[in-house]
Order: structure tokens, then sequence, then C-alpha cells
């Protein structure tokens, strides 16, 4: 992305105020999926203690074929009886070395951009909340304003296999951003499931690969005048 779109910089020209910006994470902050690819590397370690490391995988992809969130969730249930601690610990060092460097280049000025003018920045992802927290936290946002697929923890501090729903994808991070008070003036996302979240905030904007075949949301984008970006 050589120029922010215009739409964007003239949003960048008024004054903040607190006002909610959000962001998907996969494929709008960073190249891949840091949440599947989490997934592959605690089975690969056979870091699940209750699923056959063998088959976490195909069972996620095998979902993801037929209901992406019902996918996401997965994702996340599987890792019932690990310590939240320990997946946080995890998740900060397996971001550091695999996906920092996929931060597309455009997201630290940005950021820093929006700061200065005192937007309030949000992540927003289907992906596990551990491993969305440490790309926050690498981008300098705190914790708390992270949206990601989380599950309830029991006594001891260890993930059950509750899920806290919705799964933020679809409607379910626009149930998110009301339950959290939040009404973005601009919401930037990649994919198809980021449509209802584009939608709902004043403005949408899709980041997208380059030469990329037209998605569902590139043509809708189109036919809202949303600008999209190629990174």
């Amino acid at each position: 992305m050589s120029q922010l779109p215009e739409v964007i910089e003239q949003l960048l020209g008024e004054p903040g105020d607190g006002r909610c910006v959000v962001f998907d994470a996969d494929g709008t902050l960073w190249r891949g999926d840091v949440g599947e690819d989490f997934l592959r590397y605690l089975a690969a370690l056979k870091l699940l203690p209750r699923a056959p490391s063998e088959r976490v995988y195909a069972k996620y992809d095998e979902l993801h074929h037929v209901d992406p969130p019902a996918a996401y969730a997965y994702a996340v249930t599987v890792m019932a009886g690990m310590a939240d601690s320990e997946l946080t610990r995890l998740a900060s060092d397996f971001f550091a070395k695999r996906f920092a460097g996929r931060i597309f280049s455009y997201v630290r000025p940005l950021f820093a951009r929006l700061a200065a003018q005192n937007f309030e920045v949000w992540v927003c992802s289907a992906s596990p909340r551990w491993v969305v927290e440490a790309g926050a936290t690498f981008l300098g946002l705190p914790k708390t304003q992270v949206i990601a697929v989380d599950a309830e923890l029991d006594e001891a501090g260890r993930l059950t296999e509750k899920l806290i729903a919705p799964v933020a994808a679809g409607p379910g991070k626009v149930a998110w951003l009301r339950r959290k008070n939040l009404a973005p003036v601009l919401a930037a996302g990649n994919g198809d499931l980021d449509l209802d979240m584009l939608a709902f905030a004043r403005q949408g904007w899709v980041i997208a690969p380059p030469d990329a075949a037209p998605t569902a949301l590139v043509r809708e984008a189109r036919a809202r005048n949303w600008p999209i970006s190629r990174v």
C-alpha cells in the first residue's frame, strides 16, 4: 500500500476524541492466519491435553470447509485443560517468532497517526484470544482493546470447553461491538466474515491481497464505494 485511500486521510484529518476504529486481524494487520498456525503449533508440540494431536488440525480443516465459525470455536475449545497463563506465554513467544515479521508495513504508521489523533483502536478477530492479544501487544495496543474467541476458565485458571459466545465472525463481530458499546467510525477487514462489521461502521475499508480474485466482500465494497487497498 503506497498511500492511504483519500477517505481514510479525510478521517485522519478529524479530531479523534476517543472515537473507535476497529480492525480485523488475520489478513488485515498481518499476512496469514495466526489462529490456524497457533493451533498447528500447539498440536505439533502435543500441548493439547484433551485432544489427539495428530487429528486436531484435520478436524479444524474439515469444520472450516462447511462452517467457519464452528471451526474458530473448535480451535479454542480444543485447548480445554490448558492454563490461561501458559497460553499467554506460549502465544507471546509464538507471535514474536512467527508473525512479527508478517505485519503489513502500513499498520504501525497508521496506528501511530490514530493514536496521535486520539482515536481508540480495537482489534476484532475470530482467532483465539491469546494469540491476537500477543499481536496487539506487539503493536502497542492494550489487551483490553482486543475482541477474539475466548472460553471460560475454571477455578484453577484453566480453560474449560465452554465458549464465551458468540464467535467474533460475521454477525458475531457486530454483536461484540454492541456489547462493548462501540460505534466505529472506521472498520477494516479482509474477508467475507468481516462484511457485517464494515457495514456497521460509519466507513468500511477493505484490505485485499494483490491480484486476488474478487470476493463477496470486494464486490460489496465496490457496490458501497468503500476503499479497497491491496497489500
